[in-house]
């Protein structure tokens, strides 16, 4: 590399102004001078803002130094400076480089069902699991890189994706549900036992201090009553006991407008008609509440004739009329 752009690389990490590929070009040159490079990392911000600034005071230091001698920035000089800025990089484990790429994108989530609404809320987590929220509920959703964490407060209807090396974790007060891929309802309202209930796969259900309460396979349910810290297992009817989540789904000879209404709000979406006839349409169908909204349009215009097009969160339904 030639002198002039070294020093200019300096200069440029020295004022903040280098860009990540200016970082990496003094990260590669620097290990083209030498056969090992040492790594060492560290979690802790203000350790690395430390050493990171003794270095740029060990530089700036050698320049001041360098100006009262009129001393001219050779290569070998360059090489030293360029060492103490790269060898103190290399401690903090690639400092500008490699750290900023390990950090994973952390993928968050808020969502609450309003307690005046009569229809559940369905959800569809970054990870594609899908969760129905009774009205009132809420439940906050977290992703590291490595575990999918969730929060409810309420009552919810999971469908969790299998990824084996993800767990998704369900925290409810004292209560802590794991699960890699099934599927289950939580009831877990303030000032109320926390009920665990598995339709598909297998949970597990400790308590905060990691001691396991159950282990739970389809159509099996675990109450924890809190104020004796204890846990009763029961065998139910996984169907029965999520009957809540298809109650707003029992459409019979409602006018479509009235149907759109209620799939807007479950779904977040909005729905028009093309042909304003279709509005005052009745509709007649039985979902089982867990339904994506593309299924429920599918069986819907299937049966009534019409079609439907998706734009983001605008859908268009036409037709030629009531038939």
């Amino acid at each position: 590399m030639e002198d002039d752009i070294l020093k200019s690389l300096l200069e440029k990490y020295l004022s903040g102004t280098a860009t990540e590929i200016e970082q990496k070009e003094l990260n590669d040159w620097y290990t083209g001078q030498s056969n090992t490079d040492a790594i060492w990392e560290s979690d802790s911000d203000s350790e690395e803002r430390d050493v990171e600034q003794k270095m740029r005071n060990h530089i700036q230091d050698h320049l001041r130094s360098s100006k009262r001698k009129t001393f001219v920035l050779n290569r070998s000089f360059l090489s030293k400076a360029a060492a103490i800025f790269l060898g103190a990089i290399l401690l903090l484990g690639i400092y500008d480089v490699a750290n900023k790429k390990s950090k994973p994108t952390i993928k968050t989530a808020l969502v609450k069902a309003p307690e005046n609404f009569t229809e559940n809320k369905y959800i569809t987590l970054p990870d594609s699991s899908t969760v129905l929220l009774s009205p009132g509920s809420n439940i906050e959703y977290k992703f590291d890189g490595q575990t999918r964490q969730l929060s409810l407060v309420g009552e919810a209807y999971f469908d969790i994706k299998h990824i084996a090396a993800q767990p998704f974790i369900i925290h409810t007060g004292k209560v802590i549900t794991t699960v890699l891929g099934t599927a289950f309802n939580i009831k877990a309202y303030k000032g109320q036992d926390v009920i665990v209930s598995v339709t598909r796969g297998k949970v597990s259900v400790t308590d905060t201090h990691n001691k396991t309460l159950a282990i739970l396979l389809p159509n099996e349910q675990v109450e924890y009553i809190e104020n004796k810290q204890v846990a009763d297992f029961h065998k139910v009817k996984a169907a029965e006991v999520i009957t809540w989540a298809n109650a707003d789904m029992q459409l019979n000879d409602m006018p479509f407008k009235q149907v759109a209404e209620k799939l807007s709000r479950r779904y977040s979406v909005k729905i028009n008609f093309k042909n304003p006839e279709l509005a005052n349409c009745l509709i007649t169908g039985r979902f089982n509440g867990t339904e994506s909204l593309d299924k429920v349009l599918q069986v819907i215009t299937e049966t009534m004739n019409y079609s439907y097009k998706v734009n983001g969160d605008n859908i268009t339904v036409d037709g030629a009329g009531c038939q």
